[in-house]
């Protein structure tokens, strides 16, 4: 059977990135839909994980979300720290969850990454929402949380970004069982399990009502992409490590994921400017 050229340009699309479907660049461009992109523990390669100097850099650089890990304290304050540990970040052996506040509070959290952060301390979930609204406000912008559930006091990390008027646009990821929990303090609250597979996916939905599934970027493709979007449920996707690279991003925006975090912010602005470079005129 004789096979023209338009067979084979959709047989190539057809099978790239293990039989995902993309969209070019030019369709991409001309649509003007970019994923949304998530500041992995704020720009963590501008300044050190975790803290005010890290979200401020990220919001600078156009993050629509900021990600915080957050943890309880020994008095039950809720502060961000992406270990169990504080030794890593402030070089203090100890458990947050044995630690006080004030304790932590007297510790560097950025000397670890350099001098000009010494002074850099581990933020209150409350100083970070402060932070983040008052940037909203200051700058007409839309800086959303994404907040990563490790070790967390529900009811009160629900009523903290309440009270600062950020839990409508928050994501909480975490397992299901925390999840189930943020679910009882509140009916609003966007909720992100990590994806369960095919089979277990209308179970999951109808358990909580998930606002998003994180999508690991070795199962992305244009199937599950499309079965979570017909059940109206977001796909983000952590494009860290080995995957945080402009080839990945290329390969997420063709898929029409709706967030890729990140920890190299510039870099994917960078690829979604050169997307743009690509409209007709």
């Amino acid at each position: 059977m004789k096979r023209g050229k338009n067979y084979f340009v959709k047989f190539t699309i057809t099978v790239l990135f293990a039989g995902a479907v993309l969209l070019t660049e030019a369709q991409v461009a001309s649509q003007g839909k970019f994923p949304m992109i998530s500041a992995h523990r704020g720009a963590s390669r501008n300044a050190p994980e975790n803290t005010i100097a890290a979200f401020s850099r990220a919001i600078k650089l156009g993050a629509d979300f900021i990600e915080i890990d957050v943890r309880t304290t020994a008095d039950a304050a809720q502060v961000i720290m992406h270990d169990g540990s504080l030794k890593r970040t402030t070089g203090l052996d100890a458990k947050v969850e044995k630690t006080t506040l004030a304790s932590i509070q007297e510790l560097s959290a950025g000397q670890w990454f350099g001098e000009d952060f010494r002074m850099a301390k581990v933020p209150t979930l409350e100083e970070v929402c402060e932070f983040v609204r008052k940037e909203n406000r200051t700058n007409g912008q839309s800086v959303k949380l994404y907040v990563d559930c490790k070790d967390i006091n529900t009811g009160e990390v629900v009523r903290i970004l309440n009270q600062y008027s950020l839990l409508d646009s928050a994501v909480f990821y975490g397992d299901l069982v925390v999840l189930k929990e943020i679910r009882k303090f509140s009916d609003r609250a966007r909720l992100m399990p990590a994806y369960p597979g095919k089979e277990k996916m209308k179970k999951v939905i109808h358990k909580i009502k998930p606002y998003a599934f994180d999508v690991s970027p070795s199962d992305l493709s244009e199937e599950i992409i499309s079965m979570c979007h017909m059940n109206g449920v977001r796909v983000f996707s952590d494009l860290l490590g080995e995957y945080d690279r402009p080839e990945v991003y290329r390969k997420a925006i063709g898929l029409h994921v709706d967030l890729i975090q990140t920890d190299d912010v510039s870099a994917l602005m960078n690829t979604y400017n050169e997307f743009k470079k690509t409209t007709p005129e």
